[in-house]
């Protein structure tokens, strides 16, 4: 059993929504079933399909935070502001668990509290 539990999903700007992993798994079926049907490998349709549905403002959950890193995560959503590869692909922090300043990805930084953001999980805070 985990003793950091799921973090609540991030704020977003009126019109844009994560899926739930219900939805998730449907959209994943879908992408699944139709490239079997267009002899598409599987991976390239789903793959597809989450980009088609993350320019349109419909994100995937966000995924477990990788070990040995602070887990504060930032989901870049603003299609103005992100290219196509990189909008609705979760960003953890690359620093220290524990560490004081803002986040930074390697990709993209961000401060706690933006749109999109969640804050690292109360264990490493106390590291």
């Amino acid at each position: 059993m985990s003793t950091n539990p799921t973090p609540a999903l991030p704020q977003l700007p009126d019109g844009m929504r994560i899926l739930s992993h219900q939805d998730m798994r449907a959209v994943r079926d879908a992408a699944h079933a139709a490239a079997r049907r267009h002899g598409v490998r599987g991976h390239l349709a789903e793959e597809i399909a989450f980009d088609a549905l993350a320019a349109a403002g419909v994100f995937n959950q966000p995924p477990e935070p990788e070990p040995d890193t602070c887990s504060a995560m930032f989901l870049p959503h603003q299609r103005e502001e992100f290219t196509p590869d990189m909008l609705g692909v979760w960003q953890q922090c690359a620093d220290e668990p524990g560490h004081v300043d803002d986040h930074d990805s390697g990709n993209t930084n961000w401060v706690d509290g933006m749109p999109g953001t969640l804050p690292a999980r109360p264990a490493d805070r106390e590291a």
